[in-house]
């Protein structure tokens, strides 16, 4: 076990990571660390220990195995193709279906509407009986005050013929 001092950007290289990286490793794995004489930090690792308890690193164009089947050995074309067309079928019921009440409801649709529009057609010519009631009513009103009003003058009138018959004769001579 050799350990040595390094700084980080010699550790960097010697692990194949960056400066930065290797002042990482350095802080999680708490090795020491010391000033050198030219101003730079410098830390004290075991090479091979740390070689090999590193994983290799994996450049970009390396890819992972990959265990899916190539396409010649997709024995089951025939067998997805089948269950597509059978999946094609049944879509194509269940959108025959989905039509034939789109259509029921739409008829339904028109006949409500056709039924609120009577309705509204109703409602329509009550209100305007119902004005013209009102309209009746407060003429027949005005008519009834109006007669009442003359009655009450004729009323006043025979009011005051009935006075002038109750008084005592001599004094309806002398006035």
């Amino acid at each position: 076990m050799t350990e040595e001092w390094f700084t980080y950007s010699d550790l960097g290289e010697r692990l194949g990571i960056s400066s930065e990286a290797a002042r990482q490793k350095a802080i999680r794995y708490r090795w020491p660390r010391r000033t050198a004489n030219d101003g730079k930090a410098q830390v004290r690792v075991d090479l091979e220990e740390v070689k090999a308890s590193t994983y290799p690193r994996r450049s970009k164009d390396d890819q992972l195995p990959d265990d899916r089947p190539t396409p010649d050995e997709l024995p089951s074309d025939t067998r997805t193709i089948a269950a597509l067309d059978a999946h094609i079928e049944t879509l194509k019921a269940m959108v025959v279906k989905a039509e034939a009440i789109a259509d029921r409801e739409r008829t339904r649709a028109d006949s409500e509407r056709a039924r609120a529009d009577v309705e509204r057609a109703r409602a329509d010519g009550l209100v305007e009986r119902i004005e013209e009631v009102l309209t009746e009513r407060r003429k027949g009103a005005d008519d009834q005050r109006q007669t009442i009003a003359g009655l009450e003058e004729q009323i006043q009138q025979l009011r005051g013929m009935v006075e002038l018959a109750r008084r005592p004769w001599w004094r309806r001579l002398a006035g």
